[in-house]
């Protein structure tokens, strides 16, 4: 009893010591916790996995949902929330066996019923999802076999649909993540954090899911989560002790960071490529030969040194560097001044013309590129304006197709379908240049039904014939993904698919 009354005159003069030295509560929790500080680099743009698209929403909805299948640190095909699938004979129907005994956050089991109403939901066309090809296609029939078993019937083979599903956006939700209106403002899923705190699009709190069923993880307690869009801002934040982790660092910076012993640098080579997405439905952009005619005008290495700082691939023709096994060796546009003259000249444009290059403010990179993209097209007579809109308004302006060249990236690209399906198929959700081509279709159709490799290289290595000569992207180059943190976070891995996982990351002392 005097050890307890001793303990409770000493508690407020404790705290009074800690207030009179500056430590806030909340400093005070996070000593005794296991917290990871973040500086994302950009603001989520919705947090519906069947839905968003963008990096910054799944740099968040990794560590919040689960899919059927996923990828490992290796990038290799391994199972999630399904232990096992098989192929029917005929080819048009897969079983998934679930694991038992996965629960979502909000407590309830997961079942075949969840997994259905999941892929049901991608497949609505109300839902407006860009990953309907993921889950089978639109005419894909889902069905609960028993409590623990799915199947999915295709009207063609899918030979790849182990591989489709790994994607976050094939997500597996509890029905209570939609709301009356039909959409989901924070998912319930069964992954290891679970969204709290959340303040728009600029801070959240990820905290550990207690219902997780992978024992003894996440390690850490919490996530918490600020936006800081500015790179010279993150990288003094990392520094100054106001966050432990970033999601990107500036090229710029790398080395200085590297050289730094107070910091981790991670640098990884990145499934991803760096473009110009050009607007099919104005001209003279719809005009195969302009556009033929920018990609010979552009010199990629200086776009590389803009962009980021050395830290890439050039890509003089399709959109896969020569590390892949996918590479394809057609590069026909090296930059020829004199080629891409000749070209507007027989288009009818000798003397050039006037576009908008539409980076976004929000990534610097974009702007950097632009600016350089601006002075190399004025060599061939190709006057350009630069629009850097915030990333919403950059969003908007690109889905509705009102803009004449924007400047973005595509990331996570695992398998070869990923790099040509989404993006260039005919009427794709992705689709944001308006390119189409029965031929080019057919092909990426096929490339889905096929498993082996060498039969499907054939099939994409034409398909990327097509599609470098119609030119509805100028490629600029594979870059490289960089995370920076104090030395005292432990067990983070940067892959080449910029998957951002928290689950086995800890902060320690």
């Amino acid at each position: 009893m005097y050890m307890m009354k001793k303990i409770r005159s000493i508690a407020p003069v404790l705290l009074l010591l800690l207030l009179l030295l500056g430590i806030g509560m909340s400093t005070l929790a996070q000593m005794s916790e296991n917290v990871l500080r973040v500086g994302q680099d950009a603001e989520w743009t919705g947090l519906d996995p069947h839905v968003a698209s963008t990096v910054s929403s799944f740099y968040i909805l990794a560590n919040v949902v689960e899919s059927l299948t996923t990828n490992n640190d290796a990038i290799e095909l391994t199972p999630l929330l399904a232990t096992e699938w098989s192929q029917s004979d005929d080819g048009l129907t897969w079983t998934f066996h679930l694991r038992e005994g996965v629960h979502f956050s909000n407590g309830e089991e997961m079942t075949a019923e969840h997994v259905v109403f999941s892929m049901n939901r991608i497949i609505n066309p109300d839902t407006g999802s860009g990953r309907v090809a993921s889950v089978g296609g639109s005419d894909a029939v889902w069905e609960a076999v028993d409590s623990h078993t799915v199947s999915v019937t295709t009207p063609a083979p899918n030979a790849i649909l182990p591989t489709q599903l790994a994607s976050r956006a094939a997500a597996v939700v509890h029905p209570d993540s939609v709301d009356e209106n039909g959409v989901i403002v924070v998912p319930i899923g069964t992954g290891p954090f679970v969204v709290t705190e959340l303040d728009g699009t600029i801070s959240m709190t990820l905290a550990k899911n207690e219902q997780y069923w992978q024992e003894g993880l996440p390690l850490l307690d919490a996530v918490e989560v600020t936006v800081i869009q500015e790179d010279a801002a993150r990288e003094a934040a990392l520094l100054g002790g106001e966050v432990d982790f970033v999601t990107s660092v500036a090229s710029q910076a790398v080395q200085a960071l590297q050289d730094n012993p107070d910091v981790q640098m991670l640098v990884s080579p990145a499934l991803a490529y760096k473009y110009i997405g050009l607007n099919l439905m104005r001209e003279p952009l719809n005009d195969a030969r302009v556009r033929q005619a920018i990609a010979y005008a552009i010199n990629r290495d200086d776009l590389c040194a803009a962009g980021d700082f050395g830290l890439c691939t050039p890509l003089y023709g399709g959109p896969i560097d020569t590390g892949s096994p996918w590479y394809f060796d057609y590069a026909p546009y090296s930059q020829d001044l004199d080629k891409a003259k000749a070209l507007l000249a027989e288009a009818g444009y000798p003397d050039g013309f006037e576009m908008e290059l539409m980076p976004t403010s929000t990534y610097q990179d974009t702007v950097r590129q632009a600016q350089v993209l601006q002075a190399q097209l004025a060599a061939i007579g190709i006057q350009t304006t630069i629009n850097a809109p915030e990333w919403a308004e950059w969003l908007e302006l690109e889905g509705s197709f009102q803009y004449d060249g924007y400047i973005c990236s595509w990331n996570g690209l695992v398998d070869v379908e990923a790099y040509y399906y989404l993006q260039h198929r005919t009427d794709e959700v992705f689709n944001f240049t308006g390119y189409s081509d029965p031929d080019f279709d057919a092909l990426v159709d096929q490339g889905r039904q096929v498993a082996d490799f060498d039969e499907r290289y054939a099939i994409y290595e034409e398909a990327n014939r097509i599609l470098v000569d119609a030119v509805p992207y100028v490629y600029f180059y594979n870059p490289a993904f960089t995370r920076a943190m104090s030395p005292n976070v432990q067990g983070y891995v940067l892959r080449s698919d910029n998957q951002n996982l928290y689950m086995h990351t800890s902060v320690e002392g």
